[in-house]
Order: structure tokens, then C-alpha cells, then sequence
């Protein structure tokens, strides 16, 4: 390990693609003891080969519903990073899931450890979940938004529920980035007053590992997160409307799942054609 007064960072969602840009900046960066919390840890070592022999990390696998996993990754962390989430439109309870898990493991561990301090938890949301955020949308978009979504701000709501009830446990501080885009980073901006429309990966990442080191965040309980080119709405809107659509199909109509993958067929199609016209833009459906 780093040593015995370095701070210790607990990273849960290490393998997703806002996680593994968390990790690979602090991994750079190379001052923290890093807790990894993973499902796999052999897909963790093949996205970043010799991490099990790094000095300053340690890894604990299993099923984040599993408390004693958990602990072990959350045990003498002052600050934990969490970009666990879920693409799957049908509905997903892995964020109620870790939610108990995290604060059943943080008992635990007050109980034998003794400490009354709460660790400060950068935790992934949404700015849909901002009340000020969404007043700035069109109406009609928003309700497109929030309805096409729905079974995932479902889950989301409920662990971010969970989390803030338990402010004695966790200082809880909701990162909120507008469309996640798989692209390069043109600089990241975090504000609590407005968001852009998109934040690529990489500067997201940037967002979170700022609002984990920097202590002058320390008060605040919800923020946005986006890149500074991420208001360009000709590069971004076909994205958009594809993954809206998509919900959509899945809330509205039977055998949505079979729907959805003639969309990802026509999703693809544009993909290609924005490549072809210089766009580096990916979908993450």
C-alpha cells in the first residue's frame, strides 16, 4: 500500500465506462490506496493488466448484494467513488441492491472500527433527478425523457432514497450529467446552477475525481457534471432520439425487447454514417 496516512478511495463500477476512466485517472495519479470493489476481477485485469500487483490496490470481488464483499472494499475508506448504474431499459435493482449493501457493510464496520466519521460518497445520478435541471427542459422533452427511462430512474430514486436517509452513515454528494457519450473529452464543468446536454466519459470522469479530492465541495449534496463542448445538439440529437425511442418501444409496446433490437439495427446505421461524415460519436444503448 501507499502507506498508512495516504488517503483511502473505495471504487464500485470500476469495468463500466464511467468507472474505468475513474480508475484510470487515479491509477495515474498513483496517491491513494484504491479499495476496488468488482463482479469479475479477471475482466477488471483485462482492462488494466498487472493491477493485482499494484502496491497501492486492493480488490475485492463478488456479487455487490454481498455485504461481506462489500465491507471489504468499503473498510477505512474516507471517500468512496460509485458509478455502478444499468443500460437495461426493462428495469434494473442493481442500484437499490448495492445501496443496502453499502450502508449494511458502513454498520457493520462503525460497529467494530467505532469511527462516527461518515465517509463523503461521489455517487453517479442523473440530471433528471435535479429539480432545477429538469425545469429547464421543454415540457414535452422531459416528459419523453422521464417516461422513456422510467424503470432505471426508478431504481435510482430509490437507492438515492436509501442513501440520503442514512446521513449519519454517508455523506452523499449526486453527480448529474445530462447524455453519457462515448467520445473524447473536450474538458469537464461541473455546476450547481445549470448542465450541459452531454458529457463524454472522460470528462465525467474528471468531474468525479475533482469532487472526491477537492474538500471545498465538501457541503454540497447534488451537482452537474458535463463537458465543455457539451451543448453541440447537431452532434448529440440523433443519439437522443434513438435512445429515447428505444424506452419508449419498451414501455409502450409488447415484445419491446424485439422492437428494440430493429432499433439498434437503425441506431447502427446512423452510427456509421456518422462516422463516415468525421463524427467519433458511439451509441450507448
Amino acid at each position: 500500500m501507499a502507506g498508512t496516512d495516504t488517503p483511502k478511495i473505495a471504487l464500485l463500477g470500476s469495468t463500466g465506462k464511467a468507472g474505468r476512466e475513474v480508475l484510470r485517472i487515479l491509477l495515474e495519479r498513483g496517491d491513494h490506496d484504491l479499495h476496488i470493489y468488482v463482479r469479475s476481477r479477471a475482466k477488471l485485469e483485462d482492462q488494466f493488466p498487472g493491477i493485482g500487483s499494484k502496491s497501492n490496490v486492493a480488490i475485492a470481488e463478488g456479487s455487490v448484494s454481498n455485504t461481506e464483499t462489500v465491507k471489504t472494499c468499503l473498510s477505512g475508506a474516507t471517500v468512496i467513488i460509485c458509478t455502478l448504474g444499468s443500460n437495461d431499459f426493462e428495469g434494473s435493482t442493481i442500484l437499490r441492491e448495492s445501496a443496502k449493501s453499502i450502508l449494511d457493510a458502513l454498520k457493520e464496520l462503525r460497529k467494530e472500527q467505532g469511527s462516527r466519521t461518515a465517509p463523503r460518497m461521489i455517487y453517479l445520478s442523473s440530471s433528471s433527478q435535479n429539480k432545477r435541471f429538469a425545469a429547464a427542459r421543454p415540457p414535452g422533452v422531459d416528459w419523453l425523457i422521464k417516461t422513456a427511462f422510467q424503470k432505471g430512474y426508478e431504481d435510482l430514486t430509490a437507492a438515492e432514497s436509501m442513501l440520503l436517509a442514512e446521513a449519519d452513515l454517508v455523506s452523499l454528494l449526486r453527480v448529474q450529467p445530462g447524455i453519457l457519450i462515448e467520445e473524447e473529452g473536450t474538458g469537464h464543468e461541473i455546476s450547481t446552477e445549470s448542465v450541459r446536454l452531454a458529457a463524454s466519459y472522460p470528462d465525467l470522469a474528471q468531474s468525479f475525481v475533482e469532487l472526491a479530492l477537492n474538500r471545498s465541495h465538501d457541503t454540497l449534496s447534488e451537482i452537474g457534471a458535463s463537458s465543455k463542448g457539451g451543448d453541440r445538439v447537431a452532434r448529440y440529437a440523433p443519439i437522443i432520439l434513438s435512445r429515447i425511442t428505444g424506452g419508449l418501444f419498451t414501455v409502450y409496446c409488447p415484445g419491446g425487447s424485439a422492437a428494440r433490437r430493429v432499433l439498434l439495427g437503425l441506431s447502427a446505421t446512423v452510427a456509421l454514417t456518422s462516422v463516415y461524415l468525421g463524427s467519433s460519436v458511439m451509441f450507448d444503448l
